[in-house]
């Protein structure tokens, strides 16, 4: 296998060869999968994905916010992550920089990140992803004695409550119509599949090779969570791998024949939803739809999960949709009030 872009061999000093990746202006990686693995090129997409730091955030005022966060991404609360979350974490954190990095750590009272959540109110996911980091900050700062042991601002503060249920799960209408547009043998149809009946991440549906997929299953262990899941593959999704286009290594590849990038897959996906006259959706909301399909078919919590690889009950009907049980419901008020056929 060729060396990708940016990245570079070397003998460290204990005889090991090591790979890591250098890129002007941006943070140095050094793998830790072996070069040429799945884990590898996850680990390079999300050294591309990452955002540039900003002109300047090399000078660091001690016990400033900035000295902070660069202390955060060399303790292993940060190096024990995976890449790609170390790389959404980067994102909240370097934009948080970019208004607030100079500014002493200490300012940052419970009154002051209140502040700051309630300016974010119209991004409460956001919002509760920073004001966790900055729980993370402020373990950090007070280890490095930037900060007294005893402040600890961020747990008298709270996130703003979201509204919303996130990413828009498709309904069967749309999925419909998305069929529609886009016929089997065309890439976008073969993602909608793979998300779809698949139920899997788009992480993960990206890296998905020829060889998980063999003898009609897939296996996989999830990149988010490191659940295993082993899942038959239904007709529809059979019939749309049939039909292709399929990549030699990998079931999808972009263009050059390589893993697509987060990006990339997500315009791919939504570029087709587009077309479809449906911009509201994304692929993100297939996996939901996928467990909706599960729930609404009278498939048990525990099965389901078995297929999304969820690990709680309630992260699980977040994406099904918790639309009850009808059946009991039905005997419960027959017992009760001699209902035996409940109008429909």
């Amino acid at each position: 296998m060729k060396k990708p872009q940016f990245v570079s061999k070397f003998t460290d000093r204990h005889g090991k060869v090591r790979y890591r990746f250098r890129r002007k202006g941006y943070p140095a990686h050094y793998f830790k999968a072996p070069f040429g693995t799945k884990a590898f090129e996850r680990e390079y997409a999300a050294c591309l994905e990452q955002e540039k730091p900003a002109i300047g955030a090399g000078r660091i005022i001690p016990g400033s916010v900035s000295d902070v966060i660069a202390r955060y991404y060399s303790d292993s609360a940060f190096l024990d992550l995976k890449p790609a979350t170390q790389t959404v974490y980067r994102g909240v954190l370097e934009r948080f920089r970019n208004s607030f990095g100079d500014d002493p750590m200490r300012a940052f009272d419970a009154k002051r990140i209140q502040r700051v959540m309630v300016a974010m109110r119209h991004k409460p996911h956001a919002a509760t992803r920073l004001r966790k980091l900055l729980a993370q900050l402020f373990i950090v700062a007070r280890r490095e004695r930037i900060v007294p042991g005893t402040f600890d601002p961020v747990k008298d503060t709270r996130a703003p409550k979201a509204e919303t249920e996130g990413y828009h799960r498709w309904s069967e209408e749309e999925l419909a119509q998305f069929e529609a547009k886009h016929p089997l043998g065309t890439k976008p149809r073969l993602a909608f599949a793979l998300l779809l009946y698949g139920a899997q991440r788009s992480g993960d549906v990206r890296y998905l090779t020829h060889a998980a997929i063999k003898g009609g299953r897939i296996r996989l262990k999830q990149s988010k969570t490191s659940n295993s899941v082993n899942v038959p593959i239904v007709a529809p999704l059979r019939e749309a791998i049939e039909a292709g286009p399929v990549g030699k290594l990998l079931v999808i590849e972009n263009n050059r024949g390589t893993a697509f990038t987060a990006k990339g897959f997500y315009n791919l996906v939504k570029r087709a939803c587009i077309a479809a006259d449906l911009p509201h959706c994304s692929a993100h909301g297939l996996r939901k739809a996928a467990a909706a399909r599960l729930k609404a078919r009278g498939v048990a919590d525990a099965d389901g999960m078995a297929i999304t690889g969820h690990k709680t009950v309630r992260e699980y009907l977040r994406y099904a949709g918790d639309i009850g049980d009808e059946e009991r419901a039905d005997r419960a008020m027959e017992k009760a009030y001699g209902m035996s056929n409940p109008v429909k």
